[in-house]
């Protein structure tokens, strides 16, 4: 898939903004029906949950915050050369726009690379730990704990949307722009190294928040509990940064979302039938639709390619 080079100190634009706003709000309601099962799930048993006022003020408020964060984001981005290049391409218009399967394309074979390191790492690092602490303190995973897989993939859209826009369109271009300030090109664009560190430092913070949730399952926040879910989260993190820088915004959403689908939908799908022999049934399908997938996303970025002989590069704006 051709890059997406963006113009750097572009002006604001408030179609572009409105367009991120109108993915925000209905996203910040997307992850609830997954909240409130990971409530009763994990919940003291006859404690009363959240009302719906409350439900609904919270993510109604999240929503906004996160567009302000987006907003930000956007006048940072626009300094650097960063942000979200096929929505601005597609509102100007622009001839030579990339179709959107390539986007989704590279987002998926990106999302199957980062969930199954997490997999590896969960499965083979943290997994025997975990379990001998859980055996140690008395932990019982409840029998609700396995989410219902739409609730799942409401939640994964959430998480894609909500989370790129606070960690790589805010988070990382702002300390993109820092470190741009020292060390720059010709063109204003920070320099590569500078985005890596960037890219580390927030893919690092984007696994510590996800320290919330696991004190929400009812773990120890114990070193054992804070590496693996810094560890795990990182390494999505880092991809999904490098996916930002490079091809654009859209495109690291569309891989977060890719990537929770797996986790959080397709992986409970198998989770959830009865007998092992069904569930050996189930994982063989997943396997199956996976690379099946990943088949025609490599065919068709190796067919982009072969359409772009001179430079695999695009400028925007």
């Amino acid at each position: 898939m051709n890059k997406n080079i963006l113009a750097t100190k572009r002006p604001w634009n408030w179609k572009v903004f409105l367009v991120l706003v109108g993915l925000i709000i209905p996203a910040a309601f997307a992850v609830v029906p997954f909240s409130l099962h990971l409530i009763r799930a994990y919940g003291e048993a006859g404690a009363e949950g959240p009302g719906w006022v409350t439900i609904v003020t919270n993510a109604l408020i999240n929503g906004l915050l996160i567009s302000c964060m987006g907003g930000l984001g956007l006048l940072i981005s626009n300094r650097i050369g960063l942000g979200l290049p096929l929505i601005e391409g597609w509102l100007k218009r622009e001839p030579g726009l990339p179709p959107f399967r390539n986007a989704v394309a590279i987002g998926w074979i990106a999302a199957v690379g980062f969930v199954a390191a997490i997999l590896v790492l969960q499965n083979f690092v943290f997994g025997p730990p975990m379990q001998d602490m859980f055996q140690e303190i008395g932990y019982v995973v409840p029998d609700e704990a396995v989410t219902p897989p739409l609730y799942g993939f409401l939640a994964a859209i959430s998480a894609g949307i909500t989370e790129e826009t606070i960690f790589r369109l805010f988070g990382l271009s702002l300390l993109a722009w820092l470190g741009s300030l020292v060390l720059k090109d010709s063109d204003g664009r920070p320099k590569l190294s500078v985005l890596w560190v960037a890219n580390i430092i927030l893919a690092v913070a984007f696994g510590a928040a996800h320290l919330s949730s696991a004190a929400s399952l009812g773990w120890p926040i114990n070193a054992l509990v804070i590496t693996r879910t810094v560890t795990l989260n990182t390494v999505g993190g880092i991809v999904l940064g490098w996916l930002f820088w490079t091809y654009g915004l859209e495109t690291a959403m569309l891989s977060h979302f890719l990537g929770d689908v797996i986790l959080y939908t397709l992986l409970p799908i198998v989770a959830l039938q009865e007998g092992e022999t069904a569930r050996y049934i189930a994982l063989g399908g997943v396997v199956f639709f996976c690379v099946l997938v990943l088949v025609w996303a490599w065919r068709i970025l190796v067919k982009d390619r072969r359409g772009q002989p001179v430079l695999n590069e695009r400028t925007v704006g």
